[in-house]
């Protein structure tokens, strides 16, 4: 078996478990050492994956402590709960007796070898070792062999899975329980509680828990999960602890000075912008939903503004006709001999599409085949959150410009099989974080800055959206429609009832002036 504890920052990327328990599925001592050493490299990187750390070590090797004989205890009960619910859901599924025996059998041996090994002078079983070793690991003990208390946890342990075989027992033969060890008894569980809420009143509020516990009830983009716990992170190295309690409105300032002034790769400072809806942002909601959730008093964060000037754009941010027509007639050239099929398709079509539709680039670089199709003979794109990340996270239904049908869009997608615009087969690294799509997208920013679309004022892809809006004014499309189509929210709560049909969305965007780079 491949067992080990989760750290409980970590947890909820072990689906809330507090343990992980693997079968390595061979009897072989070599087999399982080889084994081992796969499953500890993918649970080490679903841990730093959790955490947002680079090394394992910076959270499976904390300063260890020697616990006291009562948290030995607590803690050897814990496990026996965890054990004993496995048992008692094993239990339920028995139907058959000689299978019901076959276990029994198991159970009482396990128990005779554990019982065994807890006597004066014995060396204790294996199981029960792997166990005292998970248990330590978990709670970050530090118990020497040689320590009284390692023989004590050991006994603890041993007598637990002796009391676990009886309850199984119990739970097959549908007997009453009956607590055979009074350690194990409801009584004590009890008095863990109470010494529990005590300590806890007692601990400090972590900064990185409390977003983990954001994260486990609200279930933001993991975008924005592993940029705020990246942030977060390094809020908590600026104050020198990570105790949520402590923190001071004064201590949130500090770090907004320090994040204006000397952050950044130049040590020059950040933007205001990016400080605030970034930064400040992480702490203000993670702090703010502590509050909610009654674990802070009040939030440090809550009247922490940043008030920079604002950025002075000397232009229009959407593309004006010379730079649309320049980045259309670019598509239309020969492709490096030596770029892939799918840059090149997203190079001949994920501008014409965000010319005519105003989606957001990535919304379209991660289109797939089965996204595009004919809906009451009306061609439509469909972009939904299945493909990959979308802002709004709300799905919707986009019709298609004759024109783009008229260059052969609608036959592209006939003829692939899966994404558009990349092969997921092709992937190396990354994360679901910075999916590939967001690379096609990237990809296609530099290229067009490289064809002369220079201006720092607009951006190469989101300038489409911008110009979407003046050309659809120009072409008196109703607003609601205009912002249905391009996935804004709406402005109103009545507008924010019912949907934008195809044919109704065909109607406004058939009325869009053509590019006319293809006759």
């Amino acid at each position: 078996m491949f067992r080990r504890g989760v750290p409980e920052r970590a947890r909820a990327a072990f689906g809330g478990r507090c343990e992980v328990q693997a079968s390595l599925g061979t009897g072989s001592i070599a087999e399982a050492r080889h084994l081992l050493g796969r499953e500890l490299v993918k649970f080490e990187k679903t841990l730093c994956d959790a955490i947002g750390i680079r090394s394992p070590a910076a959270i499976l090797e904390p300063l260890k402590r020697e616990p006291s004989a009562s948290e030995i205890e607590e803690g050897v009960r814990q496990w026996f709960g965890d054990r004993v619910g496995r048992l008692s859901q094993e239990a339920d599924t028995i139907t058959e007796e000689d299978r019901a025996v076959g276990l029994m059998r198991d159970y009482d041996a396990l128990s005779e070898t554990a019982a065994a090994g807890v006597r004066i002078g014995a060396d204790s079983a294996i199981m029960t070792d792997w166990i005292v070793e998970t248990l330590v690991e978990r709670f970050g003990w530090h118990i020497a062999p040689s320590n009284p208390l390692h023989r004590r946890l050991t006994k603890l342990v041993g007598r637990g899975q002796i009391e676990a075989a009886q309850r199984f027992r119990q739970e097959v033969n549908g007997d009453p329980v009956r607590v055979l060890d009074d350690t194990f008894s409801l009584e004590q569980y009890r008095f863990d509680a109470d010494r529990q809420r005590e300590r806890r009143a007692k601990e400090p509020v972590s900064v990185l828990a409390l977003f983990e516990g954001y994260v486990r009830e609200r279930e933001p983009a993991r975008a924005t999960i592993k940029a705020w716990r990246r942030q977060l992170t390094a809020f908590v190295g600026f104050i020198g602890h990570d105790d949520a309690a402590k923190v001071s409105p004064e201590d949130v300032i500090a770090w907004k000075d320090h994040l204006l002034n000397k952050a950044g790769k130049a040590g020059t400072g950040l933007s205001a912008k990016t400080v605030g809806e970034t930064y400040l942002s992480a702490l203000k909601i993670t702090f703010r939903w502590a509050v909610e959730n009654r674990k802070l008093a009040e939030n440090p964060a809550a009247t922490a503004r940043v008030r920079g000037a604002k950025r002075v754009y000397k232009r229009e941010r959407g593309l004006t006709n010379d730079e649309a027509g320049m980045i259309l007639a670019a598509t239309l050239t020969p492709p490096p001999p030596r770029l892939s099929p799918e840059r090149a398709l997203a190079r001949r079509w994920v501008p014409w599409i965000c010319a005519y539709t105003g989606a957001r680039v990535n919304e379209i670089t991660q289109l797939r085949s089965k996204d595009v199709a004919q809906i009451g003979g009306i061609w439509t794109i469909h972009i939904t959150p299945e493909a990959g990340p979308i802002k709004t996270s709300v799905a919707r239904t986009v019709a298609l410009h004759p024109h783009l049908i008229e260059q052969g869009f609608t036959d592209l997608a006939k003829a692939s099989a899966s994404y558009l615009f990349f092969d997921p087969g092709r992937r190396r690294g990354g994360s679901d974080e910075n999916p590939q799509s967001k690379k096609v997208g990237e990809y296609l920013a530099r290229w067009i800055r490289t064809i002369g679309v220079c201006d720092p004022d607009v951006q190469p892809n989101h300038g489409w959206r911008h110009r979407f809006k003046t050309v659809s004014r120009r072409s008196r499309m109703d607003p609601e429609i205009r912002d249905r189509i391009q996935g804004h929210a709406p402005r109103t709560e009545g507008e924010g009832y019912g949907d934008v049909p195809v044919d109704v969305s065909y109607e406004a965007i058939a009325q869009l002036p053509r590019y006319n780079m293809i006759s």
